[in-house]
C-alpha cells in the first residue's frame, strides 16, 4: 500500500525519537557496565528496534533503517554523545566543561528524560506513519504504541531485565494517550504540526509524572 498523506512530520519525529531512544540505550549500557561495542549495540537496538517492527507490520518495506542513512547515523551520534559525556576520557583526554555539566547529571535522571522523550516522539511518528499508510484511527494509534515501546523492550531483554512495559509502571499508557491525540485529530487537519508537538509533550509529561509520583497500574487484591 502506498502513502496517501504526509501528516505530522513522521520522519522528523522518527529521527528525534531515535536520538533520545539511542541515548537511553547507551545510558543503560553504561549502567550495566558494558564495553564500548556493547553500549553501541544497545543504543542502536533501542533507537531503531521500534521503527523496524512498525515498518514490517504496516508493510513499509524496505524498512526506513535500510533506505535512509540518517536513521543509523542518528543512533550512532546519540551513542557517541552519551559516551563522551559520561566518559570524557574515552578519547584519551578530558573536556572540563563537559565534565562539569554532563557528568553531574544523575544517570537515573538522564535516563528518565531520554526514555520519556522517546515515548513521546515515537508515539507521534509511529501513529503518523501508520495513518500515512492508510490505517484507521485505532490501529494507527496501536502502531504508535508499538513504535514507542518496541525498542525499549528489545533493550531490556538484551540486558536481562523485565521489559518496562510489562511492569506496573505507566509506560504504554502515556504513549497510547499521545498516539490517540495524533490519530484523533488527523481527520480535521493532517498537517497540524503543533498538535504533534503537543502530543509528544503530553506523553513525555505523563511518563515523568507517573515515575515521580509513583503512578502505576495496580493489581486487584487477592
Amino acid at each position: 500500500m502506498h502513502p496517501v498523506a504526509a501528516p505530522h512530520l513522521p520522519i522528523f519525529f522518527d529521527l528525534l525519537g531515535i536520538l533520545t531512544a539511542a541515548s537511553a540505550g547507551a545510558l543503560t549500557g553504561i549502567r550495566k557496565g558494558l564495553d564500548l561495542v556493547g553500549v553501541l549495540v544497545l543504543a542502536a537496538v533501542a533507537g531503531l528496534g521500534g521503527g523496524v517492527i512498525r515498518d514490517l507490520m504496516i508493510g513499509a518495506v524496505p524498512v526506513a533503517l535500510l533506505t535512509d542513512w540518517r536513521y543509523l547515523a542518528t543512533a550512532s551520534f546519540a551513542a557517541a554523545v552519551v559516551l563522551f559525556g559520561r566518559h570524557p576520557r574515552v578519547l584519551g583526554h578530558a573536556v572540563p566543561l563537559r565534565e562539569r555539566v554532563l557528568r553531574r547529571i544523575p544517570l537515573s535522571t538522564a535516563y528518565l528524560v531520554a526514555d520519556s522523550a522517546t515515548l513521546g516522539c515515537f508515539a507521534v511518528s509511529g501513529t503518523a506513519k501508520a495513518l500515512n499508510y492508510g490505517l484507521a484511527v485505532v490501529p494507527a494509534a496501536l502502531m504508535g504504541v508499538v513504535t514507542a515501546v518496541g525498542g525499549g523492550m528489545l533493550r531490556d531483554v538484551l540486558v536481562n531485565e523485565v521489559p518496562t512495559v510489562l511492569r506496573r509502571e505507566l509506560y504504554a499508557v502515556p504513549a497510547l494517550v499521545g498516539a490517540l491525540v495524533v490519530a484523533g485529530t488527523n481527520r480535521y487537519d493532517p498537517a497540524a504540526t503543533p498538535l504533534a508537538f503537543l502530543a509528544a509533550a503530553l506523553t513525555m509529561g505523563l511518563r515523568i509524572a507517573a515515575v515521580r509520583r509513583g503512578w502505576h497500574a495496580r493489581l486487584p487484591m487477592p
